[in-house]
């Protein structure tokens, strides 16, 4: 037998086994040395018990098919029970591949079928003169199959290999269709979860048998397939528990099919993610009790949001991307229908103004988290209306916001005491003053990400270490006047566990040392584009954070193999480092890296200073720049 996943038996005096007394002889220690070797473990168990004890491992494959490796009983156990996969959609053979899942699994209830697996690489078919040996390498239970004769189902749901069958234009089709697709939905009837994305050869025929076989299908994702009307009326009239839709990019659906759609399951669809100018109107009418929409009209008015506004009153999740017709008028409609509304997402809506988000922040007081990107008509006000007027606010994020002020910030550190997550990109005009209004009253603060605030500074970080004593998270990339005191600042304030200094130029190996005195905690660090930092601070980072997994330390021209020997002998948990464009790193360097870190997965390095030899003992986690493109 081979060994199980440590993780299911926590400790000898564990309770997670409870046998009966029966069956504790068994297991003494006082078993005789003749029992050395034997099968123990299945003769206690019953059925029931070791399919709990395989529930308990979780969905994580690698888990999975060591458990089914063990015995043969086990990997029966596995197969009925196995819960969710991830099958090729590309390739000749996509279809045999999903039938061959089906037979082996039919109690999936998860399935996600991407085209960037290609199952040429998981079916393997010998020339027609000898037996056909299918050897499936990337199945669940992680075994090989070797069968001396085609699957019983072959001929029923799929053609063979050498026999695949054209498409209805001639051409041979490369990847899954509905061939495949129908035997999933006949072979596993308890589907719940189906994930098709980029699966272009799937039509309305294909989603016509998944509704007529799986009542329990509660989310669909069927992002960029042509999917016509018929398919989307077929999923509305048989999964009457779909809760969950997405359609973005979906080709070939009128607003006929999304009506039909909507008529059978409008009640119990909770998540619609959409990309289509049309049918935004009927699925507002129809979906009531609608609390997630992801809308992406780029061609959609006013009309379309005035509708949504007054029909999905329960409506909790709104995110709006590149409306580039919609103003203030159809905002505020959503505002005064949709009070519940706790997330919303403004993505490149350009005419929208101060006085859309002051109708937001009047009438929807749950607000929780708030995102605006691009859009540049938005000033210093808005923020100041969100401050006043929506407590609860948790997390906020401006992305190219180039005319929101300082003083926006100050009616945002007094209203919004709860913040717990601030993001600010490209926010040109927002400086130290700022984050001292937001530091001061926003104390329960775990995570700040600035990138590149050219006006964030010493002072802003004197006082986020004053006090946010509850930040774990702090990013800034590209503030090049932070300098060392402000980060000794933060060593002396804040146990953090991942920084980001990527850009900040003024840090040197004194700031790099404070950090390492004050965040022994760190498991994530970038120190890249840190011309004024070498060895000395990365012999600090060794000695003071043995807890860093991932490092990033790229354009550092002051860091040489020793200070990478330093840092290595004391981080022996890492596990991702980025050295690139070093110029005093040698293969040396290199070498001491993959030798000394027997957990490392990732290693980002030039081809050139890797060696032979270290190619060999370390090719699977080495990734190379492509610094020829």
């Amino acid at each position: 037998m081979l060994p199980l996943p440590r993780h299911l038996f926590p400790s000898t005096t564990s309770n997670f086994f409870k046998f009966p007394n029966s069956l504790r002889p068994l297991l003494s220690p006082a078993t005789p040395a003749a029992m050395k070797g034997a099968d123990l473990i299945n003769v206690a168990l019953p059925e029931e018990l070791l399919e709990d004890v395989l529930r308990r491992v979780g969905g994580e494959k690698l888990d999975l098919d060591a458990c089914a490796l063990v015995c043969r009983r086990w990997r029966r156990l596995d197969r009925a029970t196995r819960r969710s996969a991830k099958l090729p959609a590309s390739g000749v053979h996509a279809d045999e591949v999903v039938g061959l899942f089906v037979e082996r699994f039919p109690a999936l209830a998860d399935v996600s079928i991407d085209e960037r697996l290609s199952a040429d690489a998981a079916v393997v078919s010998a020339p027609a003169s000898r037996s056909r040996r299918h050897v499936i390498s990337s199945i669940p239970s992680g075994s090989r199959s070797r069968m001396s004769r085609v699957p019983r189902f072959a001929g029923i749901l799929f053609p063979l290999p050498s026999e695949q069958t054209p498409s209805a234009d001639g051409i041979e089709s490369f990847c899954l269709t509905d061939v495949g697709l129908t035997s999933l939905a006949r072979g596993c009837k308890g589907l719940e979860k189906l994930s098709l994305v980029w699966c272009s050869a799937i039509s309305s025929s294909g989603l016509v048998r998944v509704a007529e076989n799986c009542k329990k299908l509660a989310s669909l994702d069927i992002q960029a397939c042509y999917i016509g009307d018929p398919g989307l009326v077929a999923i509305g009239e048989g999964c009457n528990l779909l809760n969950n839709l997405s359609l973005r990019f979906v080709e070939g659906a009128t607003d006929e099919g999304l009506i039909g759609l909507i008529k059978s399951c409008g009640q119990s669809l909770l998540s619609l993610e959409l990309v289509k100018n049309e049918g935004v109107i009927s699925i507002a009418k129809g979906c009531h009790f609608l609390k997630n929409l992801k809308l992406q009209c780029i061609g959609a008015g006013d009309e379309a949001l005035e509708a949504i506004g007054s029909c999905c009153s329960l409506l909790e999740i709104l995110s709006l991307n590149n409306f580039e017709r919609f103003t203030d008028r159809s905002l505020s409609s959503i505002a005064k229908g949709c009070k519940n509304l706790t997330d919303l997402v403004l993505n490149d809506c350009l005419l929208l103004t101060d006085r859309s988000l002051e109708f937001v922040a009047r009438s929807c007081k749950k607000i929780a988290r708030l995102k605006i990107n691009g859009c540049q008509n938005m000033e210093t006000a808005a923020l100041e209306h969100i401050g006043r007027w929506c407590p609860g606010l948790l997390e906020l994020s401006l992305i190219y916001c180039p005319r929101v002020r300082d003083t926006a910030f100050l009616e945002l550190g007094k209203g919004c005491t709860l913040l717990q997550s601030l993001y600010l990109v490209d926010c040109s005009r927002i400086g130290d003053d700022a984050m001292c209004h937001i530091a001061q009253g926003c104390k329960y603060l775990k995570e700040i990400s600035i990138r590149r605030g050219y006006e964030v500074g010493d002072k802003a970080l004197i006082s986020i270490a004053e006090n946010c004593k509850l930040l774990k998270e702090l990013t800034l990339q590209f503030c090049e006047r932070v300098s060392d005191t402000g980060l000794a600042a933060i060593a002396e304030g804040c146990s953090l566990q991942k920084l980001n200094l990527c850009g900040c130029q003024l840090i040197t190996d004194n700031g790099l040392a404070a950090i390492a005195r004050g965040c022994g905690d760190l498991v994530f660090l970038d120190i890249s584009v840190l011309p004024m930092t070498g060895d000395m601070g990365l012999a600090e980072i060794g000695q003071g954070c043995p807890q860093i997994k991932d490092i990033a330390l790229s354009h550092c021209p002051g860091v040489t193999d020793v200070g990478l020997g330093h840092l290595v002998r004391g981080c022996l948990q890492l596990q991702s480092c980025q050295l690139v464009y070093c110029k005093r790193v040698t293969s040396t360097g290199v070498a001491t890296v993959v030798s000394s870190c027997s957990r490392l997965k990732k290693l980002l390095v030039e081809e050139a200073k890797v060696s032979e030899r270290t190619r060999r003992r370390a090719g699977p986690i080495l990734s190379f720049l492509c610094s020829g493109l």
